[in-house]
């Protein structure tokens, strides 16, 4: 039961809510509630502060906090272990990853086989803030992220991987100019599926646009890559995307035509870690082995 009581409390801390802790947990409000107050029986110390009406820990309950991040982490490293020893592999690594750079992650997992041995992964797909709360709470090993998205604290360890590289893409249904590189003027012709203003990504597309002084034609706006993909696929419109956000080894030849954008300011994509978290022997060498891989050089064959 205490480490349920430990995952019911990380729930807790993560989603700032009882109720949406226990939808979480597949349990009821009231089972997680004692469950917790049992903790704090166990204890002897009170880990939520219930007497403020805004959500919040007691200085002690962070520390127990602290501890269950610890204890739950070594608990899934143990069960790791035990699972690849009988699975005769190296290791086992968790990655996050941001949506718009989803395809370099079959490139590096090659790598790591190719350089390291068989292995298990789990990659999740996710915002900058997620990746970093999850670092954070040490479900992650490994974040791959825009690296001006990563807070400047000495908590987090950030290395550039690649810079992005954003394209005019679509179909043969539009007349793209013959130039390998075209203006923002040019671009802002065409009918665009464009990722939400929220996203990283678009706000750089954005300020392509502003500085140029011209207004795109925007017909989607969406989170979903895959929608995007699916409408510019069709020939209903083209989209402004970074080359990684396209299959890395499916060259679109003769089925996408793709235009590099002249004078955008890149967004620059980071591995990212925890910086006191002290790394396995597996998971230190994912890390160079990541750091080692030339990303830039697979984004050749699509433009």
């Amino acid at each position: 039961m205490f480490l349920r009581q430990l995952s019911y409390l990380r729930e807790i801390d993560r989603l700032r809510s009882f109720s949406k802790a226990a939808a979480a947990c597949n349990v009821s409000q009231p089972a997680l509630s004692r469950a917790i107050r049992q903790l704090e029986e166990e204890l002897g110390i009170v880990i939520i502060d219930r007497k403020k009406k805004v959500f919040g820990l007691t200085t002690e309950g962070t520390r127990v906090l602290k501890w269950a991040h610890d204890i739950l982490r070594s608990v899934s490293e143990m069960r790791s272990e035990v699972s690849l020893s009988r699975q005769e592999l190296v290791g086992s690594v968790k990655i996050g990853v941001i949506p718009t750079a989803v395809h370099v992650v079959p490139v590096l997992l090659e790598a790591i086989k190719e350089k390291i041995g068989d292995f298990s992964s789990e990659v999740s797909v996710l915002p900058n803030a997620d990746i970093i709360e999850r670092l954070a709470s040490k479900q992650l090993d490994i974040g791959i992220m825009y690296y001006d998205q990563c807070p400047q604290a000495q908590a987090f360890m950030v290395r550039a991987l690649y810079a992005e590289e954003q394209v005019l893409a679509g179909t043969a249904a539009y007349a793209f100019p013959d130039e390998r590189e075209i203006s923002w003027e040019d671009a802002a012709k065409f009918p665009l599926a464009l990722l939400s203003p929220g996203m990283r990504c678009r706000q750089l597309v954005d300020i392509g646009f502003q500085t140029a002084g011209v207004e795109p034609i925007i017909r989607l706006e969406t989170a979903s890559l895959e929608l995007i993909h699916a409408e510019i696929m069709r020939g209903a419109m083209a989209t402004i995307l970074p080359l990684s956000s396209f299959p890395l080894r499916v060259p679109p030849a003769g089925r996408l035509q793709m235009r590099r954008l002249a004078g955008f300011s890149p967004g620059s994509i980071g591995l990212v870690r925890l910086s006191e978290l002290p790394l396995s022997d597996f998971v230190a060498q994912v890390w160079t082995v990541a750091l080692e891989t030339d990303f830039r050089e697979q984004f050749g064959s699509l433009c």
